[in-house]
This record gives C-alpha cells, sequence and structure tokens, in this order.
C-alpha cells in the first residue's frame, strides 16, 4: 500500500520539480539532500564553494511559512553555533544564533517573522510567496552566501 502523502508535502514535491528549482540544483546552487517530511534537508552553495545544509520545518507548507535551521549533516543534528555562517552586514544578521539557533533572521522564516511584522512592508521582496516556495527561501540564502559579506569558511590545512 503506497503512503499517503498530506497536500502540504505534495505541494513540496511539486515545487521541487518546478524549472526553477531544477535550474538552481544544475548550477550548483543548492540540492535537495533527504525528505524526511515535514523535515528536508537542502543544502545551499557558498561563493567559496563551500556547501551549507539547511534543515526545514515545513508543516502546512506552502500556505504556513517555513522555517529553517542550519544542520550539521555528519551528525544529523543541528549545527553549534560556532560553525554557522559566518559575515558582515546582511549575513551576520541572517545567520545569528545568538538571536534563535532555531531559525534564520529571515523575513520569510516563521519564527523570525513572528514580533516583526513590519518586514512585511519594510522588505515586501523577501516576504514569504506560497506560489514561489521554497525556492524563494533558497534564493535568498543563496544571495546572502554568495554575497561579499560571507566571510569564506576556516578550513584545515591538508
Amino acid at each position: 500500500m503506497e503512503p499517503v502523502i498530506g497536500a502540504d508535502e505534495r505541494a513540496f514535491r511539486n515545487h521541487v520539480e518546478r524549472p526553477d528549482f531544477q535550474i538552481g540544483e544544475a548550477k550548483g546552487q543548492w540540492r535537495l539532500v533527504s525528505i524526511d517530511w515535514p523535515h528536508p534537508i537542502i543544502t545551499v552553495r557558498a561563493h567559496d564553494g563551500t556547501d551549507w545544509a539547511f534543515r526545514f520545518d515545513l508543516r502546512g507548507y506552502p500556505a504556513a511559512l517555513p522555517n529553517a535551521r542550519p544542520w550539521d549533516l555528519e551528525a544529523n543534528a543541528p549545527l553549534v553555533s560556532n560553525r554557522w555562517p559566518r559575515g558582515t552586514g546582511r549575513v551576520a544578521a541572517a545567520f545569528n544564533p545568538n538571536w534563535n539557533a532555531a531559525a534564520l533572521y529571515l523575513p520569510c522564516d516563521r519564527l523570525a517573522l513572528a514580533g516583526h511584522e513590519q518586514w512585511l512592508v519594510q522588505h515586501p521582496e523577501k516576504a514569504w510567496p506560497p506560489s514561489r516556495g521554497i525556492i524563494h527561501y533558497l534564493e535568498i540564502i543563496h544571495d546572502l552566501l554568495a554575497s561579499h559579506q560571507h566571510l569564506a569558511a576556516v578550513r584545515a590545512a591538508a
């Protein structure tokens, strides 16, 4: 018997089959790692070639805003705060575990938007559009990690 897929998961699966998601994958901007509904994991590539993993909470997708947090693929656990992406300006603000280690500080994140409703007026281009879905969130993360404000990850010497 086939497992029953809810409307939220069906919507997500339809979005990752869309050309705009597939083009992002083909360009190496992001990659769908797994779908353990309602918590898919997607990596996003930074300008230095580092792939950052994010675990999403997509309950109620796409009507409900998503939530994302940096994720440690090896440990299959939240990324420890001292290993989060680093940067200045918007990057430092968005990837701020001291604010909330369970969310990115973005207008399209369900945990971040609560209490920051003014963002919808101040940053309408970053508001959550259910019709674009996960692609919108991934583009925002990718833009941040591809920007000059993102500091390259420190790598161990070979």
